[in-house]
C-alpha cells in the first residue's frame, strides 16, 4: 500500500522524460533554421517562437491552477495577474518573432518564470527533484533562446 506522501506525488520520473523531451522541438527549430529547412511557410524561427509561446502559456497556466487552487496562497493575486501578464508577453514576443525583439522578449519571459519559481517554489521535501528538473530544462530553453536569437540575426 503506497504512503500518504507516495499517493500526493505524481511519478516524477515520467515528469522528468516529459521535461527534457519538450526540449526536442527547440532543438528542431535550431536545426531548421541552421540548414535553411522549412515545410511551407513554417521555418526553423517560426516553429520555434510558436513552441516557446504555447509551452510559456503551458507554464503560466501552471501558476494560474496553482492560484485557483490554493485559495490562502500569500503570493494569490500575484499569480494571477503575473501568470495573463506573462502569457501575453509571450504571445506578443511570438507575434514580433521576426523583430529583433521577439525571441529575447521570449526568453526574458522564461528567466523570469525561472526566478519568481526559484522565489515562491514550496518547501516540500518530496518536489526538490520536479524543481530541480524545472531549473535545468530552463537553462537548456534559454541557451536554445541566446543560440536562435545569435542564428536568426547573424544571418544564419
Amino acid at each position: 500500500m503506497p504512503s500518504s506522501q507516495e499517493s500526493t506525488v505524481p511519478s516524477l520520473q515520467l515528469f522528468n522524460y516529459l521535461a527534457y523531451f519538450g526540449v526536442l522541438p527547440f532543438v528542431l527549430g535550431l536545426w531548421m533554421q541552421w540548414v535553411g529547412f522549412a515545410v511551407g511557410y513554417v521555418d526553423g524561427r517560426f516553429l520555434f517562437a510558436a513552441y516557446s509561446c504555447a509551452i510559456l502559456s503551458f507554464l503560466c497556466g501552471i501558476w494560474w491552477g496553482g492560484a485557483l487552487n490554493v485559495a490562502h496562497h500569500p503570493a494569490r493575486n500575484r499569480l494571477m495577474y503575473l501568470s495573463n501578464g506573462l502569457c501575453l508577453l509571450g504571445w506578443v514576443g511570438l507575434l514580433l518573432y521576426r523583430a529583433p525583439i521577439g525571441l529575447p522578449l521570449l526568453l526574458l519571459c522564461y528567466v523570469f518564470v525561472e526566478r519568481a519559481e526559484a522565489y515562491l517554489k514550496p518547501n516540500r521535501r518530496e518536489l526538490k527533484s520536479y524543481f530541480r528538473t524545472r531549473t535545468r530544462v530552463t537553462y537548456l530553453v534559454v541557451a536554445c533562446h541566446i543560440l536562435m536569437v545569435l542564428l536568426s540575426f547573424s544571418g544564419g
